[in-house]
């Protein structure tokens, strides 16, 4: 069997950008004022600003909170946050991430963006980082994301795509090559028919949500940050649409929403026809504890060439 490491890649004809940001604020939307069954308004954090002691690893259902992010959430410093700007578009899950003095503060773990009541949400980029690091980032602090991925491509696989994945987390995904398909452990597999936000819209801005609570392939109240999610049906290649034979693997990047068609959200990494992609549900289908441990160690990969040495 072969393991994604070993697979041949594009990787030493990629650019890496420096791109700059900044620490996201924490957003209340009026307009998304929850309510629950006994009509008791909830109006629930989780939009941007730093999340102290919230990690990739964790599990989903473990805060009151809406659409929330383990770590900082960032976006492009420059812009408006309801536009994806260089940041955003460029980010992959697995890059580095530093503050403007140059230390190297997480990586980043995904991607939340979409349609909102009144208007286009914040398009933010997650960051896994450790607590000592969340207690002094402060919103809107400068941080740069030292981008690469745009590009990558698996060379004996080219109908499989490969979407916000940095090169470092393409030999971090538990894949193996298996019966001439590409094969990746999952933690869930969602039907096409609970795709939510997100569908329609460019795979490399935000994540497609899961609009539901139970499924036939998995446990969705049991997900954490970080774990890796196949949905059936879902396009990802181009856009985020339904299309029967083409499969979709993701990562989770943000919590639940009571919010009708919201839910779990997850930012997508590959997408290919079912011959040439499969996920199956194993307890392996996670890379939270790796993305935590790299924000740990400060030691986000870079640019490492498959069956050679460092850049």
């Amino acid at each position: 069997m072969t393991k994604a490491m070993d697979l041949r890649d594009n990787r030493h004809e990629l650019v890496a950008v420096n791109v700059a940001g900044q620490v996201a604020p924490a957003r209340i939307h009026a307009e998304v004022l929850l309510v629950d069954e006994g009509g008791r308004s909830m109006l629930l954090p989780g939009t941007g600003g730093v999340n102290l002691g919230v990690h990739t690893g964790d599990p989903v259902a473990n805060w009151i909170a809406d659409h929330l992010m383990p770590g900082a959430s960032i976006e492009d410093a420059n812009g408006e946050p309801a536009v994806a700007g260089p940041l955003h578009l460029l980010s992959c899950v697995g890059n580095g991430v530093r503050d403007g003095k140059g230390r190297r503060i997480g990586v980043v773990s995904g991607k939340r963006g979409g349609l909102a009541p009144g208007g286009w949400a914040p398009q933010l980029v997650g960051v896994e980082i450790p607590d000592t690091v969340a207690q002094t980032l402060c919103p809107h602090d400068r941080i740069v994301v030292e981008t690469v991925g745009r590009g990558l491509r698996l060379a004996e696989w080219p109908d499989v795509e490969l979407i916000n994945l940095s090169p470092g987390m393409l030999d971090a995904l538990p894949m193996q090559v298996r019966n001439g398909t590409l094969s990746c452990p999952v933690r869930a597999v969602v039907p096409a028919t609970m795709a939510g936000a997100g569908l329609g819209q460019d795979s490399w801005i935000g994540d497609l949500e899961i609009a539901g609570d139970e499924c036939s392939d998995g446990r969705l109240d049991g997900l954490c940050f970080g774990d890796l999610v196949a949905f059936e049906a879902i396009d990802g290649r181009v856009s985020r649409f339904y299309r029967p034979g083409v499969l979709s693997i993701g990562v989770v990047s943000h919590g639940p929403s009571h919010v009708p068609g919201h839910g779990i959200g997850v930012t997508i990494l590959l997408s290919a026809p079912v011959e040439f992609l499969s996920g199956t549900v194993s307890q392996e289908g996670s890379v939270g504890a790796i993305l935590r441990q790299w924000a740990e160690d400060g030691t986000a990969p870079h640019t490492r060439h498959a069956g050679g040495e460092d850049d």
